[in-house]
């Protein structure tokens, strides 16, 4: 298309006739990929002579084009655009954008970023140059732009790791000695022009991205790291010119003078915080440059941040997010001592004049609340908010000052603190709104040094005469605010020791009455803190003292599900999760109401388009929405855990959730999935049988392991473990769909494919084991391909000893599922010998400490340890003629095996560990009471390991799980709960160490030669070691034996009374 043609078409695109429009971007449409077309839109939209509008549209137009398909984002789709008109573009882009319209600019600035992102340096090599002859110009409009491309240029390399960093280190050499000098020639301008402001943000934020990473060696350099210190200080000093600020507060946001003193205070802050102390950095370049900032410029910095600060004591304006930056600065300075000295003559005057005011209620709060209340709410919950919140930050510098300085500091504030309290008391309740503000400060303050003030004496005894004097008469305050806020430190104060005890006497209850009453608020703020304070008292309520609040449980429920239904608020979920925890015996009559309205809530949350089915995170509230189908996702789970000793009540339950599951077992799910995956869990678990629909969800979750969802392997192994422990007949029987190929076909693609993460891989070997152990005897065809694709994936290494030992442990079940099949299996795959000689090598593999360096948990060594008797059972004419002369070992390696066994049920037991108890520290905690101590007949055991468990999957998904350092020693480590097997087998009813001695007593009965031939070669330290087994095993037995009478005689005492 030839340019009058393009701007015809262009300027039609603009025509009120809808018919005209359509014909001009089809015909746009169709030519978009023609030579020259790309080149001729850049030339429209910088001809001057052409109409601005027309202009417009093609700069759109050619932004557009060179998104989609500059750069295919799709892999080895290639570019339809020719390289020459490419060339063309590139040489170009930078003189456009120099000369283009601000409409124009903002639109070929969106490709600068493109084309750096795709072309430099390989297909760009000469754009660092034109940028620097620009920067070097003396022409502004010329720096403008190279100051533009420059800040993406930077901003491309700013996360990189060091050795991706290359090309940003000859940027930097190239550019920052004139970038120095444009700073400094822009900071000594006295405009007051927002373009000048402009400029300095972009040179702020060249230098953030460029020193994001590490310091460059270049501003280490005594007239660089002067030159940019000196110049940061003076930017912070600067005035803002507010003849000029804007009036609308939305405006301000975006005024550019404000946006160039955040991002100045951003680097501060950030230097501060990562260079304030030289012993905390490792790299040479960093510490060096951490010793000159400590020395020279850190309190240089904090001067600077005082003195803005100061503005505010004398009605002089700040923007919200320089204050918290601010804020953040001279909360640092609190760590270290050099800066605490020059900070401590200006706290009480920062502490009273500026940081209280920003803690009290302000008139924005008092619009907010008054005009949009879901909105404040939402703005006191999120975490986002709390990053830039000038509240916060200022919450955040009282808590440090009074924890790490309190000696002056605590007391003289509290001085403060509790002459408001006193001054509102006496005023109440006709206390004027500059003083209702005051307090709402003052109990945002003490709310916020709970922690604090709980273990500081004399504080700490005075707390429950403060809240009984200042607090509870709040709830009749005609102050909406006072009253949210007398809920919030209720709530904050909820735990700590009354005059009766915790959770217990005349004050809690009258807080707790209080805070209950006031769910029922005509605000919803007011309703909300209250609704999110029960939480906090329902968790100082020990469980024998619950039975008074019984009566509330129906109330609280209800009064939850409906402001559920007001506001999505993740908090409001967790305290509806705690009553319902709490009370989980009294949940049986309201499961399914639940269950429904959570189940309607949820479908609201989604449909509203705000979350839960990976919509676009880039709209307002989407990670609300998130966050929201999150928790309700949660609650569910919490109810049908709440009645898991109920089963007949599961079907009902999935009445109600199958439609979620349905839905959100794909690629919709994937910001849920986990909590999906914990809804199919009890399901699957619980439930007396697995019903077809619940089945028609196994081949989803295959599918979305197999395409998406490797990094949810972990939480899809629980539901597929019971599909096929509860209904293994159906996942062997079931030709369409087949549930065992499918599975065997992900298990394939997951051992066989790259770039899979390893902690993840590792749940295939587990699943294997899964199906040998339930499966037994009818999976053979099985047997050969599993032995062979986890050896196929130890073949290359694994960094994981998790994924490592798991896959030799497939050769351990697949040796007790059947052992002469195993070894002919790994005999016509040439492995025999291999095979068998890693598995000697790991169990006899040893710590500095003297224990085994792999297969640390009890559920691996049993494994082991059942696979290899099997194997010892073997008749002599069933093993192959290579395998005859290594049988010795292998009794050796299963008594090393049992030994480290016996070793470890010994420490657990002396690390306070019961056979009786669900909480053994195990991976499992039925496996421990399995191999220690057999379950009894009560399924309720069962239950409780299984609901323990998963409570572990929960907390290590929300981050509570924090792995330890190696230790050889560390007994945490080696009963390691981490690993996360199957909750019950086939296998829990084999004692190890029984299964052991009555195959030795056996084969030393019917083959006495080959009983010697096992044992006589031994080491006699060795066969005395396998006799201690052989009798400890006896003494197991009896006990067993005793327990069972002792049952049997209870039971039969039972039936008699």
């Amino acid at each position: 298309m030839d340019i009058s043609s393009l701007v015809a078409a262009l300027g039609a695109c603009t025509n009120s006739n809808p018919d005209v429009r359509k014909a001009a971007e089809d015909a746009l449409n169709q030519a978009k990929h023609a030579r020259e077309q790309v080149v001729n839109l850049l030339r429209v939209a910088l001809e001057d002579s052409i109409d601005p509008s027309v202009r417009q549209v093609a700069a759109i137009s050619f932004k557009n084009l060179v998104r989609r398909d500059w750069a295919p984002s799709e892999e080895g789709k290639a570019s339809p655009l020719a390289d020459e008109d490419k060339a063309v573009v590139r040489e170009a882009l930078l003189e456009g954008i120099t000369r283009a319209p601000p409409a124009v600019r903002v639109q070929l600035a969106e490709c600068v970023r493109s084309l750096v992102y795709s072309d430099y340096p390989e297909q760009w090599p000469a754009l660092l140059a034109q940028v620097h002859a620009s920067l070097t110009s003396q022409d502004q409009a010329r720096i403008a732009g190279a100051l533009t491309v420059l800040r993406f240029l930077a901003r491309k390399y700013e996360f990189r790791d060091e050795e991706d960093r290359g090309p940003l280190d000859l940027l930097v050499n190239t550019t920052f000695p004139v970038l120095l000098q444009i700073f400094q020639m822009l900071l000594a301008m006295e405009s007051t022009a927002p373009e000048l402001a402009e400029l300095l943000k972009l040179v702020c934020k060249t230098f953030w991205s460029a020193t994001y990473m590490s310091i460059p060696p270049l501003v280490n350099q005594d007239q660089q790291f002067s030159g940019w210190m000196a110049c940061f200080h003076t930017l912070m000093m600067k005035p803002l010119p507010l003849e000029h600020l804007p009036a609308d507060p939305d405006a301000r946001k975006s005024w550019q003078w404000n946006k160039a003193k955040k991002w100045v205070m951003h680097i501060a802050s950030r230097l501060f915080n990562r260079y304030g102390d030289p012993k905390l950095c490792s790299e040479k370049e960093d510490k060096a440059f951490a010793e000159r900032f400590q020395k020279e410029c850190s309190l240089t910095c904090l001067q600077a941040a005082l003195a803005q600060l100061a503005t505010l004591t004398q009605g002089g304006y700040q923007s919200p997010r320089v204050i918290n930056l601010l804020l953040q600065y001279i909360t640092q300075a609190l760590a270290f001592s050099h800066t605490w000295k020059a900070l401590k003559p200006h706290v009480e005057q920062m502490l009273l004049h500026v940081v209280f005011p920003l803690l009290c209620f302000d008139d924005e709060d008092a619009e907010l609340w008054e005009d949009d209340p879901q909105e404040y709410i939402r703005k006191g919950y999120d975490i986002m908010e709390d990053i830039y919140s000038t509240k916060t930050a200022a919450m955040s510098f009282v808590h440090e000052l009074c924890k790490a300085r309190a000696k002056g500091s605590l007391d003289m504030l509290m001085a403060h603190l509790v002459g408001v309290l006193n001054e509102y008391k006496a005023a109440h309740p006709a206390a004027p709104v500059p003083l209702a503000r005051k307090m709402d400060g003052a109990l945002l303050a003490i709310g916020t040094l709970a922690d604090v003030l709980k273990e500081k004496k004399p504080y700490s005894a005075q707390l429950e005469p403060m809240l009984l004097q200042h607090v509870v008469p709040l709830f009749e305050s005609p102050h909406g605010h006072l009253r949210a806020k007398a809920c919030w430190v209720a709530g904050n104060y909820a735990d700590i020791e009354f005059g009766d005890g915790k959770g217990r006497g005349a004050t809690f209850a009258a807080l707790l009455q209080r805070v209950v009453a006031a769910i029922g608020d005509p605000n919803l703020p007011v309703r909300i803190d209250a609704a999110v304070a029960v939480r906090s008292f329902l968790d100082a309520v020990e469980d024998e003292d619950l039975g008074p609040l019984r009566p509330l449980v129906p109330q609280l429920l209800q009064q939850f599900l409906t402001l559920s239904n007001e506001i999505d608020n993740e908090d409001l979920t967790f305290s509806l999760e705690t009553v319902i925890e709490r009370f989980s015996d009294d949940m049986a009559p309201y499961a399914t109401g639940l269950c429904q309205q959570l189940a309607q809530q949820f479908w609201r949350i989604v449909s509203s388009g705000d979350g839960g089915e990976g919509g676009d995170d880039d709209e307002d509230g989407g990670d609300d929405g998130a966050l929201a189908a999150y928790g309700v996702l949660r609650a569910m789970s919490t109810v049908l855990e709440s009645i898991h000793a109920l089963p007949h009540l599961y079907a009902q339950m999935e009445d109600v959730l199958f439609p979620i599951l349905e839905r959100y077992t794909s690629s919709d799910g994937q910001d849920i999935f986990e909590e999906v995956m914990q809804l199919a869990t009890y399901l699957t678990y619980f439930a007396p049988q697995i019903s077809p629909r619940m089945w028609s969800l196994y081949p989803r979750m295959v599918q979305c392991i197999t395409d998406w969802a490797i990094d949810y392997f972990e939480e899809v192994l629980l539901p597929m473990d019971n599909y096929i422990s509860k209904g293994t007949d159906v996942f062997l029987g079931s030709q369409s769909p087949n549930y065992l190929a499918m599975t065997n076909q992900m298990l394939e693609k997951v051992l066989s494919g790259d770039g899979y993460p390893e902690d993840q891989v590792v749940c295939a070997p587990r699943l294997m084991g899964v199906i040998l152990q339930h499966c037994k005897g009818r999976v053979n065809d099985c047997v050969g391909p599993y032995v062979s694709l986890a050896l196929r994936r130890l073949a290359p290494g694994v960094e994981s000893q998790d994924l490592g030992d798991a896959l030799m442990c497939v050769l351990g079940d697949a040796l007790y599922y059947d052992a002469a099949l195993t070894l002919g299996a790994l005999g016509q795959q040439g492995a025999l010998g291999q095979a068998l000689q890693a598995l000697h090598t790991t169990i006899f593999a040893n710590r500095k400490s003297g224990k085994m360096k792999h297969y640390t948990s009890p559920r691996e060594k049993k494994v082991l340890i059942l696979g290899l008797v099997a194997l010892l059972a073997l008749p002599d004419a069933q093993l192959p003629a290579e395998v005859k002369p290594g049988m010795p070992q292998v009794t050796s390696a299963v008594l090393r095996l049992l030994l480290a066994l016996k070793q470890q049920q010994e420490e657990h037991r002396a690390h306070g560990g019961s056979d009786d108890e669900g909480g053994s520290g195990n991976e499992s905690d039925l496996e421990d009471e399995s191999e220690e101590e057999e379950l009894g007949d009560s399924d309720d055991e069962v239950d409780e390991a299984y609901l323990k468990r998963l409570q572990r999957m929960a907390a290590k998904r929300a981050g509570d799980d924090e792995e330890d350092d190696e230790d050889d020693d560390d007994y945490d480590e080696y009963w390691s709960e981490d690993d996360d097997e199957e909750v019950s087998s086939p296998i829990d009813v084999v004692d190890p160490f029984i299964f052991f001695a009555e195959t030795l007593h056996g084969i030393q009965h019917s083959d006495p030669g080959r009983f010697a031939a096992l044992v006589g070669g031994l080491d006699a330290n060795v066969q005395a070691a396998v006799q201690g087994m052989m009798q400890y095993a006896v003494q197991l037995k009896e006990e067993e034996a005793q327990k069972a009478a002792a049952e049997t005689a209870a039971a039969a005492a039972n039936g008699r009374a």
